[in-house]
């Protein structure tokens, strides 16, 4: 599939951003797996960087690969490293492809198959990911420029990565993100973590479950926490608007 037409897991959320007519000068797609979501975005919004982290070290040939594809015009940066609220070394739970074809599901947590529903394949599943030990920085820590645009799916380190940003988070304009309201990672964050986090700076106006109707989403929530079973929710992505920027 030629990497101009490709699907971006983002598609869902552009029209949204644009009509907001808020310029994106820089770029981040934090946890990439391939580049490919990186590429697109870039070509929609031509910002003058792009920074692109990963941080299994076994997936950077294939986002290389990618790039070059994508053509020299475009001003890539990659980084082989987990974003988090500390430097220092981390484990890393990268997927075992020879146990599971998906690799993008690694994570700085293990992933919980213990909250899966009899029917559902991956049912007390055995682990399907092995530890390595990579580099973990702070974004702050790297002398880059701000993003104007987040785009993260890290598999349960959203609140990790962005306490990395500290401060500088008030100069973001968009975060989109992956999240769930189940525990999927072990000890991960989940939405109402993320949201607390984020609501003092950021609205939530746009989620791809219900659309603009975000209340569904917190009555999932309510619905969930005062279950008695505490079985699996799929997961779902959301949209944040620095209220500073806000019409």
């Amino acid at each position: 599939m030629k990497i101009e037409n490709s699907i971006s897991e983002y598609d869902w959320c552009l029209e949204e951003v644009k009509k907001l007519n808020l310029e994106i000068r820089y770029l981040a797609e934090i946890g990439s797996r391939d580049g490919l979501d990186a590429i697109k975005l870039s070509k929609e919004f031509n910002p003058i960087e792009t920074y692109i982290f990963e941080a299994d070290p076994s997936l950077s040939k294939n986002i290389n690969k990618n790039i070059d594809k994508a053509g020299k015009k475009m001003n890539f940066k990659l980084f082989n490293i987990a974003l988090g609220s500390e430097d220092k070394e981390v484990k890393f739970y990268a997927v075992d492809t020879k146990k599971y074809d998906n690799e993008g599901v690694g994570s700085l947590f293990k992933i919980n198959f213990e909250n899966r529903l009899e029917s559902d394949p991956d049912y007390k599943r055995e682990s399907v990911q092995k530890e390595i030990s990579i580099d973990q920085k702070k974004y702050t820590s790297l002398g880059l420029n701000t993003p104007d645009l987040i785009a993260m799916d890290v598999q349960g380190a959203e609140l990790e990565v962005l306490k990395g940003f500290e401060n500088e988070i008030a100069n973001v304009k968009f975060i989109v993100l992956e999240t769930s309201i189940s525990e999927n990672y072990l000890g991960g964050s989940t939405f109402m973590d993320i949201h607390r986090y984020l609501k003092p700076r950021f609205k939530l106006i746009k989620n791809r479950r219900y659309g603009e109707k975000n209340y569904k989403i917190f009555q999932d929530y309510y619905k969930y926490k005062y279950s008695k079973n505490k079985i699996f929710q799929n997961d779902f992505d959301l949209l944040y608007l620095n209220k500073s920027f806000a019409l």
